[in-house]
């Protein structure tokens, strides 16, 4: 790789992007973040990252921006697919826009980016990072659309990861839990949450939500999560971050199902029919 290393990242206003965006500018990566709105732009120029206006889902919008990237700094050594949404609610309470939004920039945001991309990934031997989740590698109720988005990209990150290992491109996935990120109140809520058959469980994991997030994770700790799945000679194909977040996906791992189902519905008060 050059020494001024090229990382194009997504989803910057906030949260993970915005500050993977300014740690790496200020490690010395030439970085460009695409944002939607002016949020975070200032705070990210200040840092000297280079904003582009960019909406993942937009197939065209991304090619045309990944194009303007390699011709103004001369290719591109990797891509971090942070762009994302959060959506709450039991399925019947989700309506089928909100389904249908948080699939395409969850997961085909992140494939139209790596589309993009990947010729010049290839070309530099360069290396692609997405942002999964915890939520990725075992579903709760609430969440289930948000998990099948994760779900989708862990499995398409997965077979990338072989396919791309001949031409020397590591895929990793940045796996965090609940981070301090305003993710809790930035998420969208189901148009019928709250009510309706599903209001009482819905209550209860509402609260499980919010004891979760009285001691969230610094985001530093994904941003050097973040890092080391740039930096890393040899970066392993899963980093999970925060405290609980292994110890969740080990034991859903390993745990027969009954066992987990039964803590689950411990946890939540559910009835065992």
């Amino acid at each position: 790789m050059p020494t001024a290393r090229r990382v194009l990242i997504t989803g910057c206003s906030r949260g993970i992007g915005h500050h993977s965006a300014i740690a790496l500018a200020r490690a010395g990566w030439t970085v460009v973040a695409t944002l939607r709105s002016e949020d975070g732009q200032a705070a990210l120029e200040a840092a000297g990252v280079q904003v582009v206006y960019a909406d993942v889902v937009d197939r065209v919008q991304v090619e045309r921006v990944v194009a303007q990237v390699v011709d103004q700094h001369g290719g591109l050594d990797a891509l971090v697919a942070n762009a994302g949404v959060g959506l709450f609610g039991c399925f019947e309470d989700l309506h089928p826009d909100q389904v249908r939004a948080v699939m395409e920039v969850n997961f085909f945001g992140a494939l139209h980016c790596a589309r993009a991309c990947l010729p010049h990934l290839r070309a530099s031997r360069g290396r692609l990072v997405a942002i999964s989740s915890v939520a990725g590698r075992r579903s709760a109720p609430g969440s289930s659309l948000y998990n099948a988005s994760k779900f989708a990209l862990e499995g398409w990150a997965e077979g990338l990861r072989f396919e791309l290992a001949p031409f020397g491109v590591p895929v990793v996935l940045v796996q965090p839990g609940p981070t301090e990120t305003g993710f809790p109140t930035a998420k969208g809520t189901g148009k019928q949450v709250g009510r309706g058959p599903y209001a009482r469980i819905t209550s209860r994991i509402e609260e499980l939500q919010a004891e979760a997030f009285e001691h969230p994770e610094p985001v530093d700790t994904v941003v050097a999560a973040v890092r080391r799945a740039l930096e890393d000679p040899n970066p392993p194909f899963r980093i999970a971050t925060g405290r609980g977040t292994r110890a969740q996906i080990l034991a859903h791992r390993i745990l027969p199902w009954r066992a987990w189902e039964a803590l689950v519905r411990r946890k939540l008060a559910l009835p065992k029919e």
